[in-house]
C-alpha cells in the first residue's frame, strides 16, 4: 500500500521515540533511513523541511537530528490533562513520603506506558522513564493495569510476552498460568508487587487509579532498589491506595467544573491536602534521604 505524505512524516517523527532515561534521542540521517526503510536522499529532504518548520532541529556539531521545542510544547498538552493535573501533586507527595521514584502509567495496546515521573532525592534511584513502554506480565504496573481483565483478555494482552528471549529477571512469571495466579492474589490484596522481575535489584509496588464510576484509568507506582523496598512493600502499598483515592476524589472535583479547569495554574487538590491524606502511613514508609550505590545487590 502506498503511504501518503502525512503517513511518511508521521513515521519519521515516531523514529524519535524516546528509548532512554534522559528523555530525548538524537539520530543521524543513516539511522533514520534505516528505521523508516527509505532512501537516504528522501529522508534528507523530509528532515530539511521539518527543520524549517521548527518541528525538528539539527545539532550543529554532531549533525544529528532531535525533536524541536515546538513538538515538546505540543506534547505537554497531550493525553488526559485532567488526570495529569490531578496526579502531579499526589506523585510529589508519594516521593516526599517514601523517598523513592513515583510514576503514573497508562495502558497503550498491550504495553504499559509511563506518562509521568517524579524524582526522588536519593542518589540511587530506580524506575521507568517518561515514554518507556513495558511488558505487562512482569511489571507491577502491567499487572495492576490488568486487574479488571478476565483470563481470556489477559492471555490476549500477554500472548507474545513469554519465551526464551524474555528480558525479565528470574522472579518473573514463566507462563500465563503463573501470571493468572499472581493476578488472582494481587487483585485480592488490592496492589501488585514486582520484585526482581523486570530487572535485578528493582522492586515496584503499583495500585490502580479509577474514576468516580470505578473505571480503571491508570496505575500509580513507587519503584526503588530492592534493598530499600523489601521491608516496606505493605506500607508503601497503603500509601498508594490512599493516594489513588485522593486522585479519584480530585477527578470528581474537576468534573464538576467546566473544561477551563484543565488550564488552572493551581490544582484543586494541592500537595498539602495529599500529604494529609497519607499522613498516617508516614512513619512506616519513610526511608533515609541518601543511599550509596553499594545498596544494590551484585
Amino acid at each position: 500500500m502506498v503511504m501518503s505524505t502525512a503517513e511518511k512524516v508521521a513515521q519519521l517523527m515516531l523514529a524519535f521515540e524516546c528509548d532512554n532515561e534522559s528523555g530525548s534521542v538524537e539520530r543521524s540521517v543513516s539511522e533514520l533511513a534505516s528505521i523508516v526503510g527509505r532512501e537516504r536522499s528522501q529522508v534528507c529532504r523530509m528532515l530539511k523541511s521539518l527543520c524549517q518548520a521548527q518541528v525538528l532541529e539539527q545539532d550543529p556539531y554532531s549533525h544529528k537530528y532531535r525533536l524541536g521545542w515546538r513538538v515538546r510544547v505540543l506534547a505537554a498538552g497531550a493525553g488526559d490533562q485532567i488526570l495529569i493535573h490531578a496526579a502531579r501533586p499526589i506523585l510529589q507527595a508519594l516521593v516526599a513520603r517514601t523517598g523513592e521514584v513515583a510514576l503514573l502509567t497508562i495502558q497503550e495496546a498491550n504495553k504499559g506506558l509511563t506518562v509521568m515521573r517524579e524524582e526522588s532525592q536519593n542518589t540511587l534511584r530506580r524506575g521507568g522513564w517518561i515514554g518507556q513502554r513495558s511488558a505487562m506480565h512482569f511489571t507491577a504496573t502491567g499487572r495492576a493495569l490488568m486487574f479488571d481483565a478476565d483470563d481470556e483478555r489477559v492471555k490476549e494482552l500477554t500472548a507474545d510476552q513469554f519465551g526464551a528471549d524474555s528480558s525479565s529477571a528470574p522472579n518473573a512469571p514463566r507462563n500465563v498460568e503463573e501470571l493468572l495466579e499472581r493476578l488472582r492474589v494481587e487483585r485480592k490484596q488490592g496492589y501488585s508487587v514486582a520484585s526482581e522481575e523486570i530487572e535485578a535489584g528493582l522492586t515496584s509496588v503499583s495500585v490502580p487509579v479509577r474514576n468516580g464510576r470505578g473505571h480503571l484509568l491508570a496505575v500509580l507506582n513507587v519503584s526503588g532498589p530492592t534493598t530499600r523496598m523489601n521491608e516496606r512493600t505493605e506500607a508503601i502499598a497503603r500509601l498508594l491506595i490512599a493516594a489513588s483515592s485522593a486522585i479519584t476524589k480530585a477527578l470528581g472535583q474537576r468534573h464538576t467544573h467546566d473544561h477551563e479547569a484543565v488550564h488552572r495554574s493551581r490544582p484543586l487538590t494541592d500537595q498539602g491536602e495529599v500529604l494529609s491524606a497519607v499522613r498516617t502511613e508516614h512513619a512506616t514508609a519513610r526511608t533515609p534521604s541518601r543511599q550509596s550505590t553499594a545498596d544494590l545487590p551484585g
